[in-house]
């Protein structure tokens, strides 16, 4: 159970709260931000694979909004990824 769990968005409001909660609660977290050091951008596929390795689970949010329009189809191929 030392495998973190993915925080997509983890500089945001949602994202740096679940990150601290996790924490304190002793599980290791991944951070998913195009700032972070394996860097994760919504816009770039290629960035998904690489930052999933490894975790067990993911929490995400999508930016900028889930209703602009190719969100719904950015997450289910990135769901599709992660269950792989």
């Amino acid at each position: 159970m030392n495998q973190p769990v993915l925080i997509v968005g983890s500089t945001g409001k949602t994202g740096r709260r679940v990150s601290e909660k996790l924490l304190q609660k002793g599980i290791p977290v991944r951070s998913g931000s195009r700032s972070a050091e394996q860097p994760f951008d919504w816009s770039d596929s290629s960035t998904w694979e690489p930052v999933l390795q490894g975790t067990r689970a993911a929490y995400i949010t999508y930016y900028p909004d889930l209703a602009v329009p190719g969100a719904a189809q950015a997450i289910g191929s990135f769901a599709r990824l992660a269950v792989e």
